[in-house]
């Protein structure tokens, strides 16, 4: 068992060399300039290329600049949402207080077949309904926003 593990170990050694002398080669055929990895043409001129491996500061550096743009793009996100969030809830509060106006000014305006007090229930119901609907959705529109305010 040894054994296989030190020729494969040896192969892979052996053949690393050769996987980092890649040779990429220009032709042209019929006036059109190609690259590729073997040879395509009598004139075919192996490339030397030269490939800049950054130093180690610069790559660590470059990660954190990275990691930097997307905590601020995350937080940005964010606040996007929460702004987004604050408007919708602030215009279900003026739809609400605009609803309960208009059925006040409803239930004022009853005529006097309607003394006796059918009118009144059936508005107070219908604000009542009204009024546990607003506060459903507010209560959702504030979960949502405290979580996000938790995540910062």
């Amino acid at each position: 068992m040894s054994r296989v593990l030190a020729i494969c170990f040896a192969s892979l050694i052996a053949a690393t060399p050769l996987a980092t002398r890649a040779a990429v080669y220009q032709c042209t055929v019929n006036g059109t300039v190609h690259f590729s990895d073997i040879p395509c043409a009598g004139d075919a001129k192996p490339m030397d290329l030269r490939v800049y491996t950054p130093p180690a500061e610069a790559v660590a550096q470059a990660s954190k600049q990275t990691e930097a743009i997307e905590k601020d793009l995350a937080a940005s996100q964010q606040q996007r949402q929460l702004a987004t969030l604050r408007a919708e809830a602030e215009a279900k509060t003026l739809k609400m207080n605009n609803e309960i106006t208009r059925y006040n000014e409803q239930l004022t305006g009853t005529t006097a077949s309607q003394a006796d007090g059918a009118g009144e229930r059936r508005s107070a119901a219908e604000i009542q309904a009204m009024t546990r609907r607003h506060q459903s959705e507010m209560e959702a529109l504030n979960k949502q926003i405290s979580t996000l305010q938790q995540k910062k």
